[in-house]
């Protein structure tokens, strides 16, 4: 019954999340509300996902909002230079996509962090960007964990043909789900260094 109740409460964590996603001007404030609800899950603390993440949702908006423009912009840049670079049929295209992509999955990396900082700590933008790329950095294992999971899971997806039942309901959280149990201890480490300061 309790797994059958986190299905549910992913499920519906997911729907929310797309739905907050829709006008892509709010898509960071969302995936930070997302990344707080799942850390509670993950803790097994006492969760009601719609009060948590409309909650969420609406302390981190203005942050979120700039963040994930931010993250919008880096990839829409990169996703046009990739599709210009494959009309070119030469051999220094090749390896400036290589170069496009490796960027674009060391930006993935630190979004993963930048957004799941967001959500449990107070900083500014810049502040939590570099925390982000500190954390990618100095937690490589960790770092590539969480990008191994996004990578099967995209993989498993397109092995089923991209079922649109289990994108709407599973898309984000599963992936998402997977990847706070890996970033978790690194911020229960920092969440007592946060408390001091804050006294």
């Amino acid at each position: 019954m309790k797994f059958l109740s986190r299905l549910v409460d992913v499920a519906v964590l997911n729907l929310m999340t797309i739905a907050c996603m829709i006008p892509v001007v709010t898509a960071g404030a969302a995936l930070t509300a997302m990344n707080n609800v799942l850390i509670h899950l993950v803790r097994k603390d006492e969760t009601y996902v719609w009060k948590m993440f409309i909650t969420s949702f609406k302390q981190n908006l203005k942050q979120g909002i700039g963040l994930g423009l931010l993250f919008t912009a880096i990839f829409a840049v990169a996703g046009l230079e990739l599709m210009m670079l494959r009309s070119i049929d030469a051999k220094s295209s090749t390896m400036f996509m290589i170069i496009i992509t490796v960027i674009g999955v060391c930006v993935f990396a630190v979004g993963i962090y930048t957004f799941a900082l967001l959500s449990r700590f107070e900083n500014t933008s810049r502040g939590t960007l570099v925390n982000a790329v500190s954390l990618a950095l100095g937690n490589i294992p960790r770092t590539l964990g969480m990008l191994a999971v996004w990578a099967a899971w995209a993989a498993f997806l397109w092995l089923l043909n991209g079922i649109y039942l289990l994108v709407l309901l599973y898309g984000l959280t599963i992936p998402g789900y997977l990847c706070a149990m890996i970033y978790d201890p690194i911020f229960k480490q920092l969440e007592p260094n946060e408390e001091s300061a804050a006294e």
